[in-house]
């Protein structure tokens, strides 16, 4: 796997090359010239794949040159990313300022120089200005013409022609993906938006896996394929839009806080173990040029505050997005990922915590779970009578495996329709669907025929991927019932209730109630808000207001421990179980 992912090539490994996803198949062609198949290998592999030579990669070790297939099915395919979220209009006040000056033609004799003529026309005699700028004032400026100075707090960062655009890049740095926002600066008006899949994904899919592989293999390597896969976001919106790197003064970024340190390149080791201490919290601003990121070398990255080692900017984001902070009535965030985060409360009181949800509700841990991309089953409707399953694929390409919207609707119609029961047990009824696998003796129900499908493979689901998502869904209600009791309060206080990130996007809001993914209030009440946290991160951008009150939001949110609880493990035994209607 390491060799595949130094030559490029996109592997597709979840958990990060650590054997349990079984996703990153490869077909060995010389097995003398490999290591023999492991025992873990065999608990993941069918007989037919192994006769067929297929392995593992992350488990395989070279002896000697050897010729391996890749299947298509083990590569990664370009997925659907989410990048627009609640808006909410704010004052255009930057904090990238823009003052217009006259530079006088000096007189012979005069002892002013022309950085006071500068300073004297900005009216601010103890401004400072960072060297970079100073060099091209030296070179561009002319005496008698009118100039647009920037500045950036107490320091001029630089200088431009009255004709010429400036510019602005809001970043939200999330596990799976990097949305990047171009926005006009002297408007406010977003201009372009790139979106990818976050290059750190060859290092695992979740912040575990990549805080394990930073602390074996090095900090430097995580922090320089963000810092490559953000220059590169920026290059394409530079690139299409027709417009010079020098031009955009400023990124403000949100992201976890393991994505956090990573960008900022600093050591994960204390994230790794209790009591998961970050290094900073505060929110930071750092010159571009000291972080790599190529825009003007003189300009400002400026990074979220965080609330603590899991709860991060890009949950700051989330709330200067929906303004719970501001707000008298009752509401509850949640952002749904490998890892959920939540938030309840309103302006007087805010409890957050993080719930280990795992990567089941994104595809991962799950038979023939995936990301949202081409040919993904997004969503699933079960005939009551026959059992017979219709669905709908991404593109509307022939299936070729389950994402997260997928498998929320396959429980829950399986629930509704009888096939499961609330304990999350695969009934025992006679249907051709319904069957046992023979290499391991579970229950599946077959969503589509290996004829129908692109990977020559019955599409099914198993009662391992039930527990995967019992699993899930049982550790965001935990937090949920948690906070509630937190805050004294009852659900139906809960007024509004904000579902952020792609997943809170495209799921069916009666399935996620169905199954007891989120709480059965009323759906007029629910709200998908999209990418928050990246309008968070826009908003940061281009209102200073909305700046100074990001630091009072993670202030002002208290941090609940889960596993510190007295009644976690209860109230966790108790969120497994699907609800019964």
């Amino acid at each position: 796997m390491e060799i595949l992912v130094i030559a490029g090539i996109d592997i597709d490994a979840i958990c990060g090359g650590i054997g349990k996803c079984g996703k990153c198949k490869v077909i060995v062609k010389d097995r003398h010239s490999v290591n023999q198949i492991t025992a873990q290998e065999k608990n993941i592999l069918s007989e037919d794949e192994i006769s067929r030579g297929l392995r593992l990669s992350c488990f395989v070790q070279l002896n000697q040159d050897v010729t391996i297939i890749i299947p298509n099915f083990s590569l990664k395919k370009e997925q659907r990313i989410l990048c627009e979220g609640i808006y909410k209009k704010t004052k255009f006040q930057p904090c990238i300022e823009i003052k217009e000056v006259s530079i006088p033609k000096p007189l012979l004799g005069d002892k002013e120089n022309l950085l006071d003529s500068i300073k004297r026309e900005l009216m601010e005699e103890n401004i400072l200005i960072d060297y970079l700028a100073l060099k091209k004032i030296s070179n561009e400026i002319h005496y008698g013409r009118k100039y647009d100075i920037l500045k950036f707090k107490d320091e001029i960062i630089g200088v431009c022609n009255k004709e010429e655009n400036i510019f602005g890049i809001a970043l939200d740095l999330g596990t799976t993906t990097v949305v990047a926002y171009l926005i006009d600066m002297k408007k406010g008006d977003v201009i372009d938006i790139e979106a990818i899949l976050n290059p750190q994904i060859k290092y695992g899919e979740d912040v575990i896996s990549r805080i394990t592989y930073s602390i074996k293999k090095g900090a430097n390597t995580v922090n320089e394929s963000i810092i490559g896969g953000i220059n590169q976001s920026i290059d394409s919106l530079c690139k299409r839009n027709g417009i010079k790197n020098d031009s955009i003064y400023e990124v403000v970024v949100v992201g976890n806080t393991v994505m956090h340190h990573i960008l900022l390149g600093l050591n994960l080791k204390n994230l790794s173990s209790s009591p998961f201490t970050p290094t900073i919290s505060k929110s930071i601003d750092i010159k571009s040029r000291d972080l790599g990121i190529k825009i003007n070398p003189s300009g400002n990255v400026h990074v979220l505050p965080i609330v603590s080692g899991f709860i991060g900017a890009d949950t700051v984001g989330v709330l200067l997005a929906t303004e719970i902070y501001k707000d008298n009535s009752i509401s509850l965030a949640i952002d749904v990922g490998t890892n959920g985060e939540l938030v309840l409360g309103n302006k007087n009181k805010m409890l957050s915590c993080s719930c280990a949800a795992g990567p089941a509700l994104e595809g991962g841990n799950i038979k023939f779970g995936m990301r949202a991309s081409s040919g993904a089953i997004e969503s699933v409707f079960i005939e009551e009578e026959t059992f017979k399953v219709f669905y709908k694929t991404i593109n509307n390409k022939k299936p070729r495996g389950i994402c997260g919207s997928g498998i929320i609707d396959i429980v829950s119609e399986m629930l509704r329709v009888g096939i499961l029961d609330p304990s999350g047990n695969i009934k025992e009824l006679k249907h051709e669907r319904i069957r046992k696998n023979l290499s391991n003796n579970q229950k599946e129900y077959v969503i589509e025929w290996k004829e129908n499908t692109t990977i020559g493979k019955d599409l099914v689901i198993t009662a391992q991927d039930i527990r995967e998502i019992q699993l899930a869904k049982g550790a965001i209600m935990t937090g949920i019932n948690i906070l509630i009791k937190k805050l004294k309060i009852e659900y139906i206080e809960i007024e509004n209730l904000y579902l952020a990130g792609a997943f809170g996007n495209y799921i069916d809001i009666e399935n996620a109630i169905r199954i007891g993914l989120i709480p059965n209030i009323s759906m007029d009440r629910i709200k998908s808000v999209g990418n928050a946290a990246g309008e968070g991160a826009k908003m940061s951008l281009i209102s200073r207001k909305k700046r100074m009150e990001e630091t009072i939001i993670s202030k002002k949110i208290k941090y609940i421990e889960l596993a510190s609880e007295e009644k976690f493990n209860e109230e966790f035994v108790k969120s497994l179980k699907f609800p019964e209607f």
